[in-house]
């Protein structure tokens, strides 16, 4: 961020506003619209687990994920595509009653 309008304008640094930092900031947001969202809305599933996923390899961004990380992403892929089925089957039952 630039400070002043001096010829001498210059660069403050901020440790915390590097890619990464911005990015959990930005997901924290996300995070709070999912979890204050209903699970009966068709989309909370979907966002909940999309920023789960994001939010833990924010946090190991800087380290290796583990076999348990792993795994756990994995689990949260599964209830991404149960989600996603249960939206196509709703298109397509509309699909269906629209014809």
């Amino acid at each position: 961020m630039y400070v002043g309008r001096t010829p001498a304008s210059f660069l403050i640094m901020d440790t915390h506003n590097d890619p990464v930092s911005r990015a959990e900031k930005a997901l924290y947001d996300i995070q709070e619209l999912a979890d204050s969202t209903a699970e009966h809305h068709p989309y909370w599933a979907l966002l909940y687990n999309c920023s789960q996923i994001s939010k833990l390899i924010l946090e190991k961004w800087n380290d290796e994920l583990t076999e348990e990380d792993l795994s756990e992403i994995r689990w949260m892929i599964s209830e991404l595509e149960n989600s996603y089925d249960k939206l196509m089957d709703k298109t397509t039952e509309q699909d269906s009653k629209d014809k």
